[in-house]
């Protein structure tokens, strides 16, 4: 039997669980009867064809508008080069099977659409061929030891899973094409780099428009008139309203008029008393996106750093269910497993189980226990008590998880609401407020709450209550506000509708995605943060507004578009990608663009004399498109490269003396020196 797995940790994880060892001198987790194996991918191992791999013999290095479209009739994948240091985990994973044989393989890579794409892939480039009899490890829950046992036992057929592997594909032979002919059609059209993907620039499209709809605002004065009416020494704020509004235009003379009537006469009398008592349950289970929203706005963590932080609670401590889950709620069968969890934890987090009530640990709790609206897996809980090392943010994101997980069977929130008009002793004046009176915290009990309303006096009809002072307020009506983190992945996991169609508007990306995404324009110097807001930079404006002058171009940026293309990716792949490419092939040679965007030049290029451009992660030749690949990463060795170290580099042709680390975590120091071959343009220099 041969195990394959995603990373090198669930490898481990899985080995252990099973009694496997570690042989050293093959790279893989072996049985006690040397009968099985467990080998490990580090990820993606295959990646697809550049453009240029179609055609080696022509000279396609230079990009240019006669070679699009670039459609291949078949999507070819190669090896990744395989970094330095790590093993060759393709040839690892060859050696494997010739040794154990491919009867009784099983696929172990992360329970999801990319994970099936990675193992699919690796199997296919090995000319694997015991599809019909593999098997699919497949869960949600950490990789503990009884975990492993139980999901061996309850292995699936690897083609029961083959719709995951086809929207894979589908998904990234998609990207590639729209990447690769739309960031070349606007690059050379507008001399500058001008990355362009299906999910992204829809992304960045949208934080265009808001951007935009915040610029043109026009800010429209009101007034509100609020006076302090008291009752039994308890005061509290009411409004002045004018047919129920109280936004008032600051020439109204209603205004002048009420607060020289109240100065003369200053009571008021209870007309009317509205109330309501309303419920609020605990917020459901989270599912990453959710995660993701809460630690942006609670710790002003990027959705990458969560997904980050998650991902090591789930592989290293175990503490935590699978993170890249679109679910937020368990299984019908996981009643079980919540009781389980919930009996060891209590106990060590007392004060956070405080109220929880174990009668709502039931299958008829749909709040929970939903296998209806269960998807790949189910929302994210706690495993395990979390390790005394883990670091104070691993303690905040998984401290939010366990939250949730306790609040989920906590009594809700019961408040009466309340709304009290008043007029004065004439009838002529109008007032209104609003208020709410707590009758049981249930899951809020000792949260803060900076939503709840004003509590009231005890009041009742025909009370006369003092008026003790007022005040004018001057306000303006404010733009919709900045994206935040938090914000976008609420539009990318529920986009609204931006035009007259009809079409259902599903998410944006995958949960595992968005991040990435996100991060992916960040990287590219398309938006920037500003505090806690996303903001557009000016070549993503000018990405944005080359894209507005091409009706065909625009229909990309639409979220509905977009939005179109996920759902048919999701019910139909292969639908999905001959809609991509009959798009591409019938609108892309028509696209004509005028504009060019002159990036920030720091030095010239010491191959072709090209602008050097500064970008996230490197610096490299605007005679890119040219075919010059002249490129210097802005991190080596854990040494940051700075603008003066790059323009020592090109025009001395040396750095001064750096400290850097090795990958044995060892300090040593040296200069960069200039080479001018493709494969390394700088060397370390120790003399």
């Amino acid at each position: 039997m041969v195990i394959l797995t995603e990373k090198p940790s669930v490898a481990k994880s899985i080995g252990e669980a099973l009694n496997f060892t570690k042989d050293k001198n093959n790279n893989w987790y072996i049985s006690s009867d040397k009968q099985s194996c467990i080998v490990s991918a580090h990820g993606h191992l295959l990646e697809l064809y550049s453009p240029e791999d179609y055609a080696p013999e022509s000279n396609t290095k230079g990009w240019s508008l006669k070679q699009l479209p670039i459609i291949p009739t078949k999507m070819l994948y190669k090896k990744i080069p395989t970094e330095k240091g790590l093993p060759d985990s393709l040839s690892i994973i060859s050696n494997a099977l010739k040794t154990f044989g491919e009867d009784n393989f099983v696929l172990a890579t992360d329970a999801e659409r990319e994970g099936e794409l990675i193992g699919y892939l690796i199997l296919q480039h090995l000319n694997f061929s015991e599809w019909e009899s593999a098997k699919r490890f497949w869960t949600s829950e950490a990789l503990t030891k009884d975990v492993v046992c139980k999901e061996m036992k309850n292995l699936k057929p690897l083609l029961q899973y083959q719709h995951y592997r086809q929207a894979g594909l589908a998904r990234q032979h998609a990207d590639w094409l729209i990447g690769i002919n739309f960031t070349r059609l606007l690059s050379v059209q507008s001399n500058t780099l001008l990355p362009f993907g299906r999910v992204q620039t829809a992304v960045l499209g949208a934080i265009f428009i808001r951007e935009n709809s915040i610029l043109n605002f026009i800010p429209q004065k009101y007034i509100q008139l609020r006076i302090n009416a008291q009752k039994a020494n308890k005061t509290f704020s009411m409004f002045f309203t004018v047919d129920k509004e109280a936004r008032l235009n600051p020439d109204d003379k209603n205004i002048s008029e009420c607060i020289e009537h109240i100065k003369n006469n200053p009571k008021i009398i209870i007309t009317e008393i509205i109330t309501q008592e309303k419920k609020e349950n605990p917020p459901l289970l989270f599912d990453i996106t959710e995660l993701q929203k809460f630690c942006s706005d609670e710790y002003e963590f990027s959705p990458a750093k969560t997904l980050e932080i998650a991902q090591i609670l789930y592989e290293k401590y175990k503490c935590l269910s699978y993170p890249r889950t679109p679910s937020n709620v368990l299984g019908d069968d996981n009643v079980e497993l919540f009781k389980e969890k919930y009996n060891l934890l209590k106990n060590h987090y007392p004060q956070l189980a405080h109220m929880c009530a174990n009668e709502k640990i039931t299958v008829e709790n749909k709040r929970i226990f939903n296998s209806q609206k269960l998807t790949d897996h189910h929302a994210l809980i706690p495993m395990d008590i979390l390790p005394e090392e883990a670091s104070a943010d691993e303690r905040k994101v998984y401290k939010a998880v366990l939250q949730r997980f306790f609040d989920i069977i906590k009594p809700p929130y019961i408040y009466e609401a309340q709304k009290v008009t008043a007029k004065t002793t004439d009838n002529k004046f109008c007032f209104t407020a609003s208020g709410e009176k707590i009758i049981q915290y249930g899951w809020k009990d000792n949260k803060k709450d900076d939503d709840q309303e004003q509590t009231l006096p005890e009041l009742q009809e025909n009370d006369a209550l003092d008026i003790i002072g007022h005040e004018i307020l001057n306000k303006t009506t404010k733009p919709l506000p900045h994206y935040t983190n938090s914000t976008l992945l609420a539009l990318m996991k529920n986009p609204r509708k931006t035009d007259e169609s009809k079409c259902k508007l599903v998410g944006l990306g995958t949960p595992a995605t968005r991040a990435g995404i996100i991060q992916g324009l960040h990287d590219r110097k398309l938006i920037y943060n500003k505090k806690n807001n996303i903001l557009i930079t000016e070549k993503g404006i000018f990405l944005i507004k080359q894209i507005l002058k091409i009706p065909e171009l625009t229909n990309l940026i639409s979220i509905s578009t977009t939005t179109e293309w996920e759902e048919a990716l999701a019910e139909d792949p292969d639908l999905f990608i001959n809609k991509i490419r009959s798009y591409i092939t019938e609108n892309l040679p028509n696209m004509k663009l005028t504009g060019s965007y002159t990036e920030k030049s720091i030095i010239y290029c010491p191959l072709c004399s090209g602008k050097i451009i500064k970008t996230e992660k490197n610096y490299f030749c605007s005679n890119f498109k040219n075919g010059c690949h002249f490129s210097v990463f802005r991190k080596i060795a854990g040494s940051e490269i700075t603008d003066k170290d790059i323009s020592d580099l090109i025009q001395n042709g040396i750095t001064r003396k750096k400290k850097f680390t090795s990958k044995a975590s060892k300090e040593f120091k040296c200069r960069l020196k200039l080479s001018k071959t493709e494969k390394s343009f700088v060397q370390f220099d120790f003399s």
